[in-house]
Order: C-alpha cells, then structure tokens, then sequence
C-alpha cells in the first residue's frame, strides 16, 4: 500500500511540474501580426513563424506555410509574454522581401529587409514578460 501512495504522489508531481513548465496562468500574451511585403508582388516559397497554442500556453511553436504563397503576406497570432515573435520567408523568385512584427497590429517591434534579391528574410523579437 504504502509503494502505490508514493507512486501516486510522484506521478501527481511530476504532472504538476510539466503542466507549470508550459502553462501560463495568467495569460499574459502579445497579439502579433507578421507581415512580409515585397514592391512588386510575387509569391513565396516558404513562410515560418512562431505562435503560442493559446494565450495561457507559454509553448511557442514554429508554423510553417509551403508556397506558393501570395505576397504582400499577413497572419495574426498569439506569442506568450516572454516568447520570441519570428518570422522568416523564403521568396520563389527574385525579389527582396521586408518582414514586419507588429503589437496589436500597429507597433513596430521588428523590421528587417533580405541582404540581397532572392534571399529569406527574417524578422525576431522576444516580447517583454
């Protein structure tokens, strides 16, 4: 009787410390919007970026978007406080594409344009805790 209890209570504990390692009960998270723009259109071959599950998970996992994908390119998500904001895409042909991270859809917090024509670009922040 007395392995079953101290079995029970270590698998409680140990439920308890992975659901505290990705939880984040107060959910405090930022509302993102990346954007990828080039001036003349195009498409895209790739797009990742980070996302939190929900505003109460501090998990940030990558999505990825296969082309071909319609440029000027926008999506909306949740990044928990704390998490890093990313985006990062490919272009099909030659173009030099622009990345913006966006709080609320009006803050910049990142910019950055491709080194050269035809090349990814990525766009980071981690959001403030």
């Amino acid at each position: 009787m007395k392995t079953r209890v101290v079995l029970a209570a270590t698998a409680v504990a140990g439920a308890l410390v992975s659901a505290s390692a990705c939880s984040n009960p107060t959910g405090k998270a930022w509302a993102i919007t990346y954007e990828v723009t080039d001036q003349n259109g195009g498409t895209l071959s790739e797009v990742s970026y980070a996302q939190s599950p929900s505003s109460f998970n501090h998990e940030t996992r990558k999505a990825k978007v296969d082309g071909p994908v319609g440029v000027p390119w926008k999506e909306k998500v949740v990044v928990s406080a704390g998490g890093k904001a990313e985006v990062t895409a490919t272009p099909s042909g030659n173009m030099r594409l622009t990345c913006r991270i966006l709080l609320d859809g009006e803050k910049e917090l990142a910019s950055a344009t491709a080194p050269a024509a035809g090349q990814p670009v990525t766009c980071a922040k981690v959001t403030d805790s």
